[in-house]
């Protein structure tokens, strides 16, 4: 195995098909920094890179907070002086735009394992995931405009894409919090666990995606995501062009129609026969292709 990086703000640790990566700066809340923008985007790459991680999962160190947004230091650099430094704070939100894409972007599967508060850069990071997994007693929300601030890096586009706009609009306006029965409720979350739990149950559904065979997810993956804003047809011809280059590039359909082809022999003959000739029972939903 690649030898794990040393990051002073982050963790990266990759085991049997999970990147775990950990924003680490529980002493201030994981607030992001420029650091820590050039390392997520340093192991984003590697997992990206690796090919032997199926799933990323993201979160925070400590049981405080997921992350609370940008840096107070920082923040008071750009606007507490005799004038605004908008050039810097402009290239602060070019990187972490950057780092919001590349999570956006990764060619597998990501997963936002949410302990504790998750505001301002920390919750657009969270919008950025394909999947929310959020400890029960946990709170999200952009909380921007109640510091007369708002967001900067997809909010206003990646909520009202998850949840649509009425809601987007209610949630990013008045800068609420929501609770982690109320991001379930409105398709933010994946689902709310207790946090004693919250481990647990991430890594199972980490695993379950780990699991599925060949690359069918990221080309499944690509497919959705290069759907959306099309029109109909548009989408239906990403997804062909995904499924045609997952046929060409790798032997998991073939594989996967062969398996299911064994099991549905065994089925026939009995299970006295699987057991006579040893055959192995494939992977749970595994068969042939429409």
């Amino acid at each position: 195995m690649e030898e794990q990086p040393a990051y002073e703000t982050i963790l990266l640790d990759r085991a049997d098909g999970i990147a775990w990566v950990t924003l680490n700066r529980p002493d201030r809340l994981n607030a992001t920094t420029e650091r820590m923008h050039h390392e997520l985007l340093d192991a984003f790459a590697r997992v990206a890179e690796d090919g032997s991680s199926r799933v990323l999962v993201l979160t925070g160190a400590g049981d405080r907070a997921f992350c609370i947004g940008s840096d107070l230091g920082f923040l008071t650099e750009v606007l507490d002086g005799e004038e605004t430094d908008s050039d810097l704070f402009a290239a602060y939100l070019e990187r972490l735009n950057q780092v919001v894409f590349a999570l956006e972007r990764m060619p597998v599967p990501t997963i936002a394992m949410v302990q504790a508060k998750a505001r301002a850069s920390g919750f657009e990071m969270v919008v950025a995931c394909d999947f929310v997994v959020i400890a029960e007693e946990a709170r999200i929300g952009d909380v921007h405009t109640p510091y007369g601030h708002m967001p900067g890096a997809g909010a206003t586009h990646r909520t009202v894409r998850k949840i649509g706009l009425q809601p987007a609009m209610e949630l990013l306006m008045t800068g609420r919090w929501l609770s982690a029965a109320e991001a379930v409720d409105k398709g933010l979350a994946l689902r709310a666990v207790p946090r004693e739990r919250l481990r647990e149950e991430t890594t199972l559904f980490a695993r379950t995606l780990a699991d599925i065979p060949g690359d069918c997810l990221r080309h499944l993956k690509a497919a959705v995501m290069g759907g959306l804003g099309r029109t109909v047809e548009e989408a239906v011809a990403v997804e062909t062009s995904e499924y045609l280059a997952l046929l060409r590039s790798s032997s998991g359909p073939v594989d996967g129609f062969r398996a299911g082809q064994r099991e549905r022999a065994l089925r026939r003959a009995g299970p006295a026969s699987g057991t006579e000739t040893g055959v192995t029972r494939p992977a749970q939903g595994v068969g042939p292709p429409p």
